[in-house]
């Protein structure tokens, strides 16, 4: 699976919660996570955003989830 993220620090925090979660994550590329391992990526991600508060969407095509802004 492969995130793709808007900002970098996101990117990091990201990172660091897949892992923490058993998830093989890694960053790839500016903006990218790369993630391995069995679980629900989208409720991982779903959740970070709502605690969080930044408003972001997750947008799932095959074999990526890209986190966008809401539209306007």
């Amino acid at each position: 699976m492969h995130v793709e993220v808007p900002r970098i620090p996101d990117r990091d925090a990201l990172v660091a919660l897949l892992r923490d979660d058993g998830f093989d994550a890694r960053p790839v590329d500016e903006l990218g996570i790369e993630v391995k391992g069995e679980g629900d990526v989208l409720g991982d991600l779903e959740t970070w955003i709502a605690q969080t508060e930044i408003p972001l969407v997750p947008q799932p095509t095959e074999g990526t989830i890209y986190l966008r802004p809401p539209a306007s």
